[in-house]
Order: structure tokens, then C-alpha cells, then sequence
């Protein structure tokens, strides 16, 4: 009996320890489900985390990437880059910029004028701000079929774009700034700066707002902004790779086409009609990839009549199309270039940038600004220059009357103690005058000084400019002694205050014989009445890197004349000219432009290429040289021609004659280059 017990105790102690066994996996099995679901759940929401942050990270970079495309459409708006898209409507005077500043009063300036005649794929704004006006806001719309045009006026919220999978929107909100300045009135700072004849900056800040979005809820504001100014000032001729009143050869009254071999990397311009034979290049290859067309810069080729003259396989015709093309060929058309020297295969070269029917752009009527700088009057007045005004500057020179003025190289200087004589330590009263022709000009570095050796017959003048210490040595053989004199101040022309670095020199007559290298920090302007030859290299000590288009060095030179610059029968094969070369005046009945003496001097033969950095202004288009039938070089120079592209921001030689229209210019605080500050925001 007690065996049974202890036999039925066994087993309800064992089915125990099994219903124990059984709820213990039980528990176990629970606590891992519940642990996978906690660990599934919490992987989901991991998951969905991770997910809302990739969205919200890839909205951020939407935001950014809307930013950084509003601020590269308002840098072409305002011509910072790319340069040359932007330009300022013709309409636009000196009396209206004049309105526009208000002499310097802040209360009555109005600077968003500005943005009304800026010109860009040819449309313009229709603001109509005034003086009250504090901001602007500009939507930026990509979808707008112009290629640069992509900022509008708006109100509200700005348009969607496309991007990455994502939309942004964006606007740019441009605010004016009241900056100090000396020609703001009564001592408060001012909007508009007027830095001198015809030349104003304008003070804004721009602040951009983009807000990205990926579906279905992320978003982001990013902000951009950054303060900027830009300038207005004149056009300068000196602005143009080669600028022309007519393609008309004076020598021979023939027009002269652009052949294949041809190319132009700056603006060209004529105020007549081009003639294209073949294929030639306009444009600026990239110097990271010059073989992609598709970064090639395209530069402005422009002409005033509508209609261009095309060889044509030697039956010329002139038709209003900007190319020729017979039964579905291209035979002859202004292209971009390519990186193949070949000229052969130049046919399927995506076209130039060509524009025909232009208004013409005058040249001056006269030299009376340079004439009246080089004795220091004010580069404003365009009066013509009296006898009596040069004597008034040239201590030597007496009685101060009209009476006619003797050949002689002259230095105008302040006579401070009236004794007709230019003493030691006087002031300069402006730069150089020469009146007669100029036997020669030799510019030269005399121990990191400009220098510069005048000789007409018998007088020799050399001039050392110490541009660090703003003083000016003169040794002047028509002088009794002592013949080496220095003086205060430096031969800029007008004494005012402005560009220290400036020289000029004006030649009431012809220069025989110009040569030498300009000194690093000189930058010197020579003008003339009659022809000036250049006799050998004229360089700069420090020429601009052509393949660079960021290269700043500070030499420049500038020739200006009423007659023809020609290349001598003393320059040498192969000569260099570093310089920007502007012949003509308008109304006085001669054909002026840059040419070669004995250009086709068969004899003597080929004489290599005129390799010049800067560019060529001049009336006519003569020849430098002839050809042999297969088109090897019989007699003179080939063109190897470098756009100065420091031009295309504005830099040019002091007091360079200047056009009838205005540009817009980086200012003293720059678009381009300068890094925006970069905030996140709530959208």
C-alpha cells in the first residue's frame, strides 16, 4: 500500500515538475515574442527615423542647392559671373545716373533704379522704384525659357523647382546700404557713390531664402547672404579685342573678311559689316578643358548692320543670316573655337556668339580730354586746350598768353613762389606735354621705378616716377642747372585725388619711335595728334597670363591717336606688343588705323607675327602683311592677337577714351569670389 503511494507521489511530484517545465517555456517563449516585437518595432521606428532623416537631409541639401542657384543668377544678373551677359540699356545717360545720386543726398537717392536697365537675354525689369524704395525681392524661376534670365520681380510665395527628386523654392530679397563716403553730403553715408566723372558705385546686400522639399512632409529653409556693390561707369574702348568704324581696308577700299585662321578670344565689334570667309574662331576656351565646346566662354561679336558679307567659295554674298549655308552645307559661318590646329574640320563648330543690328558706338570727336589731363586739368572738360592754359602750367613758359608754344618736352608744375621756374621739391601740376614731334619714347625699370626718356632734336628728358614715396625725378637737358630736379607728387595728370599709379603723356604731333618695357606698377596712357610708330617690343615687365583670366598684374599702357599706330622697319620679326592700341577720331575726314610699314615689302619678306596682348580700336581694318597663293605668309605680319581680358573687369589705361554707353563693373566689395554666409533657418 505504501509502495502504491509513494509510487503515486512520484508521479504527480513528476507531472508537477513537467506543468512547471511547460509554464517556464511558456514564459520564455512570451518574453521573446515580446522581445521581438519590441526589438521589431524598434527597428521599424529606427528604420522610419533613418528615413525621415535621409528626407530631411536630402531636403537640406535642396535647400542649399536652391540657395547656391539663386545667388549664380544674381551674380549673372549683376555681370559678376559669368561676365558680359549683363549689359545696361543704351538709354541710359550721365544726366539719369546724375538724378540717381542726388548729390550724394541719401534721402533723395535712388538706387534700384539701376535694375531697370539692366539688359539680360534682352529683357529688362519694369520696377519703377524711388528714393523710398528699401528692397527688391526677386523670385528665382528656372522654367523661364530665357538662359540667364531665371530672377523676376514677385510677391508671395516664389515658384517650385525641380531638383534631385525634391522641389525648392527660392527668392532673393536685395536691400540698399548707406556707406560713408566723401562725395555723400553733409558727412552722412549714402546709397550712391560717385567715384568721378561719370563713374558711380552702388551699396546693396542681398539675402536669399530657399526652402527644399522631399515628399511626403520633409523640409528645410537654407539662408544665403552676403553684402555686395557694383559700379557704373563709361565703357572704355578699351573694353574690345578689336573694335572697328568699318571691315573696309583703306589702302585698297576692298572689305576684309575673317579667314579660317582667325581668332578672336575678347569682344569684337564693328560699327559697319563683317565679312566671314570659311570658319573663323571667336571665343575663349577653357584652360581646365579647352577641347569642350561646351565650356567654351562665348565672347560678344557684334556689328550695326543686319546684314554680313560671306566668301561664299569666292562668289561672295551678302545676306542677313549669321551664316551661309547652300543646299543644307555650312560653308561659311563666325564659330566658337576648338583645341585642333586643323582648320579644316572647323565646319560642324558650334556657332559664335553673333549678334547684327546694333546701335553704331561712336568714336570720340576729339583728344581734348587727354590733351587737357596731360597739363592737369580736369578729365571732364572736353573743351579744347588754350596756349594760354599750358602756359599757365609750365613754369618756364611766359608770358602766360595764346602766343604759340615752342617745340619742347615740358613737365607742368605748381610754380609756389612765382619765380618762372620749375624748383626742387615743387609740386607736379599734371603729367607730360610735348609740343612738336617726338624723335623718341623709350619706357623702361630703373630700380623698381617707372621710367621714362623723351628726345626731340637736342633735349633729352628722363623722367624716374618713385611711386612708393609719391615723388618724381627730372632730368631735363633744356634746363640750366641743375638739370636733375625732383619734385612732389607723381606725373598722373589730374592732381585730384584718384589713381596714383597713372601716367600721361600727350604729343602734340607724331612719336617717331616708341619702344621698352613699362614698369611693374606704371600705368601710362600716350596720346598724340599725329602717327605713333612703334620701333621695337614694347612689353610689360609683368604681362597678364593669357590663360588665365583671373591673372591681375597692375602694368598697363594705352596709345591713343588721331592718326595711324604703325609697326615700323625697325621692329624687329616677331615683335611683342603688350598694349591697347586706339586710332581715330570721328568728323575729321581721315581713315585712321593700326598698321605695318611696308607691309607688303615682298623683298624682305615674312617677318613673323605681331604677337600682341591687349586689343585694337581703329577706323579702318588695313593689312598687316600679303599672302602667297596657298596661303603662306609673302610679306609683313601675322596676327597672333591675346585679349587683355583685365578689360573685361573694367581695368583700363588712365583716361582711354571711353563710349557713348555705360557698363555695370564689380565694385569695391564684389559678387563673384566673396563666400555668402550660409544659416539654417525655419521654413
Amino acid at each position: 500500500m505504501r509502495q502504491k503511494r509513494w509510487l503515486w507521489s512520484v508521479r504527480d511530484r513528476s507531472r508537477g515538475q513537467r506543468g512547471l517545465a511547460m509554464v517556464s517555456i511558456m514564459i520564455t517563449i512570451f518574453v521573446l515574442a515580446v522581445l521581438s516585437a519590441l526589438v521589431l518595432y524598434l527597428a521599424g521606428k529606427e528604420i522610419a527615423l533613418t528615413a525621415v532623416r535621409r528626407l530631411g537631409a536630402q531636403s537640406l541639401y535642396i535647400a542649399e542647392g536652391g540657395a547656391a542657384s539663386t545667388r549664380s543668377a544674381l551674380l549673372v544678373l549683376m555681370n559678376a559671373d559669368p561676365i558680359g551677359f549683363a549689359t545696361l540699356d543704351p538709354s541710359l545717360t550721365a544726366s539719369t545716373l546724375s538724378t540717381w545720386y542726388a548729390g550724394g543726398n541719401p534721402s533723395t537717392q535712388n538706387p534700384f533704379a539701376l535694375f531697370d536697365y539692366i539688359v539680360l537675354d534682352g529683357q529688362r525689369y519694369n520696377l519703377n522704384p524711388n528714393p523710398t524704395t528699401g528692397g527688391i525681392t526677386l523670385h528665382l524661376n528656372w522654367g523661364l525659357p530665357h538662359p540667364h534670365r531665371k530672377l523676376l520681380p514677385g510677391v508671395g510665395m516664389p515658384p517650385n523647382n525641380s531638383l534631385g527628386g525634391g522641389v525648392y523654392a527660392a527668392a532673393a530679397l536685395i536691400t540698399r546700404r548707406a556707406i560713408a563716403h566723401h562725395s555723400c553730403a553733409g558727412g552722412q553715408p549714402c546709397y550712391i557713390h560717385r567715384l568721378g566723372p561719370d563713374d558711380y558705385e552702388f551699396f546693396f546686400a542681398y539675402s536669399i531664402a530657399s526652402d527644399g522639399q522631399m515628399p511626403p512632409r520633409a523640409r528645410r529653409r537654407v539662408t544665403f547672404s552676403r553684402d555686395f556693390s557694383v559700379r557704373v561707369h563709361r565703357q572704355s574702348f578699351a573694353g574690345y579685342a578689336l573694335f572697328t568704324d568699318s571691315q573696309i581696308d583703306p589702302n585698297s577700299g576692298s572689305l576684309v573678311y575673317f579667314n579660317r585662321t582667325g581668332e578672336f578670344d575678347g569682344p569684337v565689334h564693328t560699327n559697319g559689316q563683317f565679312g566671314f570667309r570659311e570658319f573663323p574662331k571667336f571665343g575663349t576656351p577653357d584652360p581646365n578643358s579647352p577641347c569642350s565646346q561646351s565650356r567654351i566662354q562665348s565672347t560678344p561679336l557684334t556689328q550695326v548692320s543686319q546684314q554680313a558679307w560671306f566668301y561664299n567659295h569666292g562668289s561672295p554674298r551678302q545676306i542677313a543670316q549669321n551664316e551661309n549655308v547652300v543646299g543644307g552645307v555650312r560653308r561659311d559661318a563666325p564659330v566658337l573655337p576648338d583645341c585642333t590646329a586643323s582648320q579644316t574640320d572647323d565646319g560642324d563648330n558650334a556657332a559664335a556668339n553673333f549678334t547684327r543690328g546694333l546701335s553704331a558706338i561712336p568714336f570720340p570727336g576729339n583728344n581734348y580730354s587727354q590733351k587737357g589731363v596731360s597739363i592737369g586739368r580736369d578729365p571732364t572738360d572736353t573743351s579744347a586746350v588754350t596756349n594760354m592754359q599750358i602756359r599757365q602750367a609750365v613754369p618756364e613758359l611766359w608770358p602766360d598768353d595764346n602766343s604759340a608754344i615752342d617745340p619742347g618736352i615740358y613737365v607742368p608744375v605748381v610754380d609756389s613762389n612765382s619765380n618762372r621756374i620749375s624748383d626742387n621739391n615743387e609740386s607736379l601740376a599734371g603729367g607730360v606735354y610735348v609740343q612738336g614731334n617726338l624723335d623718341s619714347l623709350l619706357v623702361n625699370d630703373n630700380s623698381n621705378m617707372g621710367y621714362y626718356e623723351l628726345r626731340q632734336g637736342a633735349q633729352t628728358v628722363q623722367i624716374l616716377v618713385d611711386r612708393v614715396n609719391g615723388t618724381t625725378t627730372v632730368t631735363n637737358s633744356a634746363w640750366p642747372s641743375p638739370t636733375t630736379r625732383t619734385f612732389s607728387g607723381v606725373p598722373k595728370g589730374w592732381q585730384q585725388p584718384g589713381n596714383d599709379s597713372a601716367m600721361i603723356i600727350y604729343v602734340e604731333g607724331a612719336v617717331n619711335a616708341l619702344s621698352g618695357m613699362l614698369e611693374e606698377k606704371e600705368q601710362a596712357t600716350l596720346a598724340a595728334s599725329g602717327t605713333i610708330t612703334i620701333s621695337g617690343h614694347l612689353t610689360y615687365e609683368d604681362p597678364p597670363d593669357v590663360n588665365n583670366p583671373n591673372d591681375n598684374p597692375l602694368n598697363v599702357l594705352g596709345l591713343f591717336t588721331s592718326r595711324n599706330i604703325m609697326i615700323g622697319t625697325t621692329a624687329p620679326n616677331d615683335v611683342n606688343i603688350h598694349a591697347v592700341l586706339m586710332a581715330g577720331l570721328t568728323g575729321d575726314g581721315f581713315t585712321s588705323g593700326v598698321s605695318v610699314v611696308n607691309y607688303n615689302d615682298a623683298a624682305r619678306g615674312s617677318r613673323g607675327s605681331v604677337h600682341l596682348i591687349g586689343g585694337i580700336i581703329e577706323e579702318g581694318y588695313p593689312p598687316f602683311g600679303t599672302l602667297n597663293p596657298d596661303g603662306s605668309r609673302r610679306s609683313g605680319y601675322g596676327r597672333d592677337f591675346n585679349y587683355d581680358r583685365r578689360m573685361s573687369r573694367g581695368f583700363s589705361p588712365p583716361y582711354f577714351p571711353t563710349t557713348n554707353r555705360f557698363e555695370l563693373d564689380r565694385g569695391s566689395e564684389p559678387l563673384a569670389g566673396a563666400r555668402p554666409i550660409w544659416r539654417e533657418a525655419s521654413p
